[in-house]
């Protein structure tokens, strides 16, 4: 007190005019989304704070009967997703930068669900539950930060601290129904013709269940590896809930019992919806004429036109030969043309930028095989 009423004299003697700091507020943090679990709706897990460590952090173990290991882990809320590796920490994980300073953190993964960079909806799977890293067991180790630091962590708005010290005293049952993972969207029903084994992801290869032969209900389908036998193929996989094995995986649409080669249509006829991120690769062309379509590469009839311009096309096929003069093709090219039903084929003699018997897109990429 008395230095501070020695400075205002001195001051005043000085002529010196004080004037009051202004006092700076941080600014205010913003809102977080509303988080979800990240595991698949109407499944049941147990979680638990890290043993001696300050980080806010969860591990969330499956105690609802299910098997954690294998199990989809689903984005908790939407956003960028960021694949990422730490060989002596985190293994495999996805960080999802959701805006506004908010990003999630899903660590030890035993794969990743979409490519890095994608955008990811609330509920779309983006890993499998592993225990890759350092970790001792198969689990989902999960973040929630702002601005790098890391917050409570809080799923619909309710807080899950304070935090157990063992796994099983604490539980959550998820409401993350989105995107399919389990439950809770639209389903689409489908008869399959056998028992179709099934996966965690359309392009993985390593069964993680059954889906029995005769009426199933399947939420979405994304484009993936190739399924089939002799001259029947699909490269569709739908994701459904198997009835052994975990909820949320992939079965090829090669074992539906109406439908053929790369169609992917419930009973009805209704086209199943793309999963998110899940449609098929487009390859994009240049076309100098308008174009007729047909339904296979080796037939006559025509079904509808192609424009001239820049078309997407998905992939090719060898049929009968088109051309003029010296300038002639084999290739055929699926795609969905401005006129007439989706998935016809039109001739590569099309083509703007390339020349006998290329397929290649306006890069220059050759366009895979159907």
């Amino acid at each position: 007190m008395r230095f501070s009423s020695l400075f205002v004299r001195a001051a005043a003697v000085l002529g010196v005019t004080l004037v009051a700091a202004a006092v700076v507020s941080a600014p205010a943090q913003a809102a977080a989304p509303t988080f979800k679990a990240p595991f698949p709706c109407g499944q049941r897990w147990t979680y638990q704070h890290h043993d001696g460590e300050v980080r806010l952090a969860l591990d969330f173990i499956r105690n609802d009967g299910g098997t954690t290991a294998g199990t989809p882990v689903l984005a908790s809320a939407a956003g960028t997703a960021a694949r990422k590796y730490q060989a002596n920490g985190a293994g495999n994980y996805i960080d999802i930068n959701h805006g506004g300073g908010w990003h999630t953190y899903y660590f030890h993964l035993a794969a990743y669900s979409v490519d890095d960079g994608a955008y990811v909806a609330q509920g779309q799977q983006i890993g499998i539950t592993g225990t890759t890293g350092n970790s001792t067991g198969e689990h989902i180790h999960y973040e929630q930060l702002y601005n790098g630091t890391g917050q409570t962590i809080a799923i619909e708005g309710a807080s899950l601290a304070p935090y157990p010290t063992a796994y099983g005293v604490k539980s959550l049952t998820s409401t993350n129904c989105g995107g399919g993972g389990g439950g809770g969207t639209t389903k689409y029903w489908v008869d399959t013709f056998a028992a179709a084994p099934v996966y965690a992801s359309a392009t993985s290869t390593s069964q993680t269940g059954t889906l029995n032969a005769g009426t199933n209900y399947v939420f979405c389908k994304t484009w993936g590896r190739q399924v089939g036998s002799g001259s029947a193929y699909n490269h569709w996989w739908l994701k459904t809930d198997p009835d052994t094995g975990p909820a949320g995986q992939y079965v090829s649409a090669y074992y539906l019992s109406r439908w053929g080669n790369d169609e992917a249509k419930d009973n009805s006829g209704t086209v199943i919806p793309d999963c998110p991120g899940g449609s098929r690769p487009k390859y994009w062309v240049d076309t100098f004429a308008a174009a007729p379509v047909y339904a296979s590469a080796t037939s006559t009839a025509q079904t509808g036109t192609l424009n001239a311009g820049t078309n997407y096309v998905f992939c090719k096929t060898w049929g009968r030969q088109i051309g003029s003069g010296s300038a002639y093709n084999h290739y055929w090219l699926k795609t969905d043309p401005d006129t007439g039903p989706a998935d016809q084929f039109v001739s590569a003699y099309y083509l703007s930028r390339w020349g006998n018997d290329e397929a290649r897109d306006n890069n220059g990429v050759v366009i895979p095989d159907c």
